[in-house]
């Protein structure tokens, strides 16, 4: 029985609550601990915190699952000690490792383990040995409340954390059976779950997986070839980490006790690691600076043009060269992007195309930036397209019923409900048929909601998983460029702003991608047309981007804005045009090297239903003024 009033209030005041249920596994013998979102009742996933929930939703809602859990984030972590109570009494390792930690423990579902939550941070490395794991992302514990002597806060425990490594789950396998290595520096921060998910998705992933789960039929029954077999395949998707293969084969079907059986100075398991490590080189990533082309290898990388015993080729990057290896497909490749369409009609008669490349789009507050390009996202899927949106901003609840908001005003707007009122319980007729209809697109359509600490690194990797995982190019959303964190802190905001301009369209050129970043607007820009100089450290931009789009308001376009004169009334009439709804909003397009780049779109934004339709006063790039001659934008 759970007794959850022993749960430190500190731990309750945490919102990365979920709920978990025991499912079969037939393969391991045993049931997996699968997390669910007591909010929806669908799976919880690690290290998305939008798949989680406060404490007492979890608590409420654990009748009708078997318990629940607490996903590792915040600085919080976790030791497991499993099987290790005999006869009523701790091990002596449990006893050295509970008393150096110190902080809030208890007794795991099982009754024969023992689970310590703590705050602070723990070493790089192996995760697991034996009956010690320690986890800090990417994982979740269960929590009973029963606690193993008095009830107590959960502590800092960084130093500590470190000596337990140390003591118990640091391991030598430099081994004389495995030559010394320098340490793997590639992939340096993928969790587990993404090293076997790219290993399941190879050409061998199917092997591999039976590996994973047991199966030795592939290797005559065999057990200790099916081991030296999966322990061969950890070394090649963890570059060569022994502790990582360790970690990772420990979790699999094959793992049993002979595992940390003695063979002399060394584990049967030590000894398997070093004779898959024999002969393994770790690949190190290079960087080029000269790339040839779509796809020839860079310079460096050129193989000699008739094998070791002649010279390389002098000109690689020859005109004549491309001319006849690359130039018609890259023609048939290109020609096929001016029928993707951005769906919304006044736009794409002017942009013809929606062309691989980097799309800047940017906007002062209240004009609805994120919901045209989360609109155009929604309306890309549903012509076919993959769509990754990037929120660093926003949650997925928000942005889904964002969708489901904006489907109910266009069926019906008499019965249209907004999002915050769907978010708030009003599951109208209209939004059950709003979500049928959006469940077809919503296949395409993956949110990655994620938080001020995301970097560019953590997107680009992202992307190339799916990329992999799906064999497809999506387009890509990322709302919004300020939010993205620097990665040298010791940048200044324009340096910052370059840089990752620079890295998102390099991200975008390596991938034939169309990637779409919102910008916001400097603020003494707020009521003046748009230009380059609105968008916030506008070099990079300016000169990287392919596309720059700036929404403004249509009131911008009246005489008065034309001179530096009559501050309030500006203000005033900027204030009445933001406020009115619809709002009149206009796409100004400033660069474009697809096409022509002096044309304007005017649009209707209707934010309570998160709406953008096009202005009927508008045609062809022209304002209509019933007041006034018709004058050009």
């Amino acid at each position: 029985m759970s007794d959850y009033t022993s749960i430190p209030a500190s731990l309750k005041s945490l919102k990365q609550w979920v709920c978990y249920r025991l499912e079969p596994n037939e393969k391991k013998g045993k049931p997996d601990k699968v997390p669910y979102n007591p909010r929806t009742g669908y799976r919880a996933k690690a290290n998305d915190p939008s798949t989680w929930a406060d404490y007492e939703t979890a608590a409420n809602a654990a009748g009708g699952y078997d318990g629940i859990g607490i996903e590792f984030a915040n600085g919080i972590f976790g030791v497991d000690l499993d099987h290790v109570i005999e006869n009523g009494e701790l091990t002596a390792q449990a006893q050295d490792i509970i008393k150096t930690l110190d902080s809030y423990t208890e007794y795991s579902p099982s009754g024969t383990g023992v689970h310590i939550l703590c705050r602070g941070e723990i070493p790089p490395g192996e995760r697991r040995s034996g009956s010690v794991e320690m986890y800090s992302e990417g994982r979740f514990f269960t929590v009973t409340g029963n606690v193993l002597g008095e009830p107590r806060e959960i502590q800092e425990r960084t130093a500590q954390a470190a000596t337990v490594h140390s003591k118990y789950l640091k391991k030598d396998l430099q081994t004389q059976d495995k030559p010394a290595q320098a340490a793997p520096s590639y992939p340096p921060a993928d969790s587990d779950n993404d090293i076997l998910q790219r290993a399941f998705s190879s050409k061998n992933g199917d092997r591999i997986r039976a590996l994973w789960g047991g199966d030795t039929s592939g290797y005559g029954g065999d057990h200790s070839r099916a081991d030296l077999a999966l322990c061969s395949d950890l070394a090649y998707w963890t570059n060569g980490d022994a502790g990582r293969m360790d970690n990772l084969f420990r979790q699999s079907g094959l793992m049993r006790p002979k595992w940390d059986e003695r063979r002399g100075a060394n584990t049967y398991g030590e000894k398997t690691i070093a004779e898959a490590l024999k002969g393994f080189t770790p690949y190190t990533p290079q960087e080029y600076s000269i790339t040839i082309g779509r796809d020839t290898p860079p310079v460096d990388a050129q193989e000699p043009a008739g094998g070791t015993d002649e010279p390389a080729d002098p000109r690689p990057d020859a005109a004549s060269r491309y001319m006849t290896d690359h130039f018609l497909d890259d023609i048939g490749r290109f020609i096929k992007y001016k029928h993707r369409k951005t769906g919304f009609d006044n736009l794409d008669k002017h942009a013809t195309g929606l062309y691989p490349g980097l799309y800047v789009i940017g906007a002062i507050p209240s004009l609805g930036k994120t919901t045209f390009i989360h609109q155009m996202g929604d309306q890309l899927a549903a012509a076919g397209d993959h769509v990754l949106y990037f929120s660093l901003e926003q949650n997925r609840l928000e942005m889904i019923t964002k969708s489901l908001s904006r489907i109910t005003a266009q069926q019906d707007i008499t019965t249209a409900v907004s999002a915050i009122n769907i978010r708030g319980g009003q599951v109208t007729p209209a939004v059950l048929a709003a979500a049928e209809k959006y469940k077809a697109q919503a296949e395409r359509v993956s949110i990655i909601a994620l938080n001020f600490d995301t970097n560019i690194n953590i997107i680009r990797d992202y992307i190339t998983r799916y990329i992999k995982a799906n064999d497809t190019r999506p387009i890509v959303i990322i709302d919004y460029l300020q939010i993205i964190p620097p990665t040298d802190p010791r940048q200044s905001d324009k340096e910052k702003t370059d840089s990752l301009v620079r890295a998102i369209k390099k991200l975008q050129s390596e991938n034939d991608l169309v990637v779409f970043v919102v910008s916001s607007f400097n603020r003494n820009n707020y009521m003046a047309p748009v230009d380059y100089e609105s968008f916030k450290e506008s070099g990079g931009i300016e000169y990287t981007a392919d596309v720059v789009w700036g929404l403004q308001l249509q009131a911008l376009n009246d005489d008065l804005f034309n001179s530096d004169k009559n501050i309030k009334k500006k203000r005033e009439a900027v204030k009445a045009a933001k406020g009115a709804i619809p709002r009149k909003v206009e796409l100004v397009c400033l660069k474009n090297r697809y096409g022509k780049s002096d044309y304007a779109c005017g649009f209707e934004y209707n934010p309570v239903h998160d709406l953008f339709t096009p202005d009927p006063d508008y045609e062809d790039g022209y304002k209509i003024n019933i007041n006034q001659p018709t004058k050009r934008l």
